[in-house]
């Protein structure tokens, strides 16, 4: 960001930009979107856009952080705050993902269309964080059920294949396997890893 904003009045501004973007990447795509359009959907001028953001680029990494945040509260509230058993993590965790890259309209789609091309390593990061977390509970739980010792090599194995495997599903015109069924093959393929 070009100005970090300190009063109330700014930081609405910048959050009304924020979801400005989002619209505007889910009415013209993220090829065809332009700061133009971000600010007539924001009600702002341009010039008032450009004083926080200094081009298409930024706009579109505020919006992975707020999406990332947004991702990071469902994933504690869902999973984390209701239980330490394993199964019952990993499914949580797999069918929130699902359900949070099918909702909003297609904005997830159209990122996850994109993901090369955005700055994603803060998501994959947190995936891989919330992933150690739970692995963590289930430890403190059950103590001689994995190695501790690699907690973090799973961790990142498993987000990036949950990651990867969900992007490549959800970005496929006409997919050969329903959410279910790759929810189904996630939640097994991770149970199974963790308890080799």
């Amino acid at each position: 960001m070009r100005k970090i904003p300190q009063q109330q009045r700014s930081k609405a501004l910048v959050s009304r930009l924020v979801e400005a973007t989002a619209q505007a990447i889910r009415e013209h795509g993220m090829d065809k979107f332009t700061t133009h359009h971000v600010a007539e959907l924001a009600g702002v001028s341009v010039g008032s856009l450009y004083q926080y953001f200094d081009s298409r680029e930024d706009l579109v990494e505020a919006l992975l952080q707020d999406v990332t945040d947004s991702l990071r509260l469902g994933l504690n509230t869902l999973v984390l705050e209701k239980t330490t058993e394993l199964r019952d993590m990993v499914e949580r965790s797999v069918r929130y993902g699902m359900a949070f890259l099918r909702a909003d309209d297609g904005l997830a789609v159209e990122l996850v269309r994109n993901w090369y091309r955005l700055p994603t390593q803060n998501v994959a990061r947190l995936l891989q964080d919330t992933l150690l977390d739970f692995m963590r509970m289930y430890l403190l739980k059950n103590p001689l059920g994995n190695n501790p010792q690699r907690l973090q090599i799973r961790s990142f194995v498993i987000a990036n294949s949950i990651v990867f495997t969900m992007i490549r599903a959800i970005s496929e015109p006409s997919p050969f396997i329903t959410d279910e069924e790759l929810a189904l093959e996630l939640i097994e393929m991770v149970i199974s890893y963790l308890n080799a």
